[in-house]
């Protein structure tokens, strides 16, 4: 028993000091948390809010002898919702700097107009029954931006941006007498009405928050400048009344298109 009983402390103490020599595993090191960065392609959509300043639409009638009215000046603004889409590339360079390219496509159905009665030219008295109408609205918005940012925090963005801008501008112009009380006050009707995309600038800046992976929010303000001065004189008026060139008459957009958005956006970085 004595025996037995040695020979198992023997065996015991040879496997402790083995296994003391044996080299200790060591623990694997915990993944290494992901670096934020912005470089890569970027899509998204935004919504906001749109006010216009377009300057003066003039109406000038027939000729003041014959006809005896004044021209109708007034002024186009208006302001309407805007949404659309948008797409990039960003380069983050330098630990906290941030450029890229940015285009993007809005809609939005602001209308500018104007109506008002014709008024006499020698009593300066309202003529019942006539109206003079006037308008110019924008269909879209588009550009195509260079983009510049300082990075506040890894995730926030605060960014300048500018460049090239489009825009298809609805022109509308009426003009019209109902009233007949002798026969030299015939029915007059003058319209006209065009289309035309406009070229201009863009010059804005904005917040960017990167959250949740590959996802980010927006918040942004852009100021749109285009030439949108236009004139129309229609050959003849619809009634067939008064032709030219004796009696005339002639629709004016006067001054630039000044668009102001302030818009709120989603993207998804691929």
């Amino acid at each position: 028993m004595r025996v037995i009983l040695a020979a198992v402390g023997t065996v015991a103490l040879v496997s402790s000091a083995m296994a003391a020599d044996l080299p200790v595993k060591a623990s694997s090191p915990l993944p290494a948390a992901p670096v934020q960065t912005w470089t890569g392609f970027y899509a998204g959509g935004d919504v906001g809010g749109l006010w216009t300043r377009n300057g003066s639409g003039v109406w000038s009638p027939l000729d003041v002898i014959h006809y005896g009215v004044f021209p109708n000046v007034g002024t186009l603004q208006d302001n309407s919702v805007v949404g659309g889409v948008h797409a990039g590339y960003n380069w983050q360079f330098a630990p906290t700097w941030v450029a890229g390219i940015e285009a993007d496509w809005s809609w939005t159905d602001a209308k500018s107009s104007f109506s008002q009665p014709w008024v006499r030219s020698d009593t300066g008295a309202v003529r019942p029954n006539t109206l003079a109408t006037m308008s110019l609205s924008e269909d879209w918005i588009a550009t195509v931006r260079g983009r510049i940012g300082y990075l506040v925090t890894p995730a926030t963005l605060v960014y300048f941006t500018g460049g090239v801008a489009w825009s298809k501008f609805d022109y509308t112009g009426n003009s019209h007498n109902e009233l007949i009380t002798s026969a030299t006050q015939l029915p007059f009707v003058a319209q006209s009405q065009f289309s035309a995309t406009k070229p201009g600038y863009v010059l804005g800046g904005g917040l960017e928050y990167a959250f949740w992976g590959n996802w980010s929010v927006r918040a942004e303000y852009l100021y749109y400048h285009f030439n949108t001065a236009a004139a129309a004189s229609p050959v003849s008026d619809s009634t067939g009344n008064f032709p030219q060139p004796v009696f005339f008459s002639g629709f004016h957009w006067n001054g630039d298109t000044k668009i102001n958005v302030v818009r709120a956006g989603v993207s998804y970085k691929f």
